[in-house]
């Protein structure tokens, strides 16, 4: 599983990415979402990971974590301190526009969006960190 994963990883990553950005296209412009603050900065980091792990699939190219997992990470923080914001009493966020980031939007009727959000970063973080290409 683990070589699976070491050969595969930044494939895996990558279609990560893309579900991730075809979903939060999909709920902003298909279904008339608006998205608060916080979920566009999530998507300020997994956008452009989309590009750059497409190219670096296409290349073989597992040195992109150098530059893909700080992105990465970024985006986990922010979505774990959405969830933060959506699930402990008492915590606000002054710069919220109309939409409140600790209003909860489930997909799939049991899973919000940031915890989703987190989810899909932690796994490319992880896949990022195990892959490996054969290029030398």
């Amino acid at each position: 599983m683990i070589k699976l994963l070491r050969n595969y990883g930044l494939y895996f990553s990558w279609l990560i990415c893309c579900i991730g950005t075809i979903t939060s296209v999909y709920y902003s412009y298909l279904l008339n979402v608006e998205p608060c603050v916080l979920c566009y900065y999530q998507r300020i980091c997994l956008f452009p990971l989309s590009i750059i792990l497409g190219i670096a699939t296409y290349r073989d190219d597992s040195l992109v974590k150098i530059y893909a997992l700080p992105l990465s990470l970024i985006g986990m923080g922010i979505a774990v301190y959405q969830i933060c914001l959506q699930e402990i009493p008492g915590m606000t966020l002054e710069i919220c526009s109309r939409v409140s980031c600790s209003t909860k939007l489930f997909i799939f009727g049991f899973i919000t969006m940031p915890m989703a959000s987190a989810i899909a970063f932690c796994a490319i973080s992880c896949l990022l960190i195990l892959s490996q290409s054969d290029r030398k």
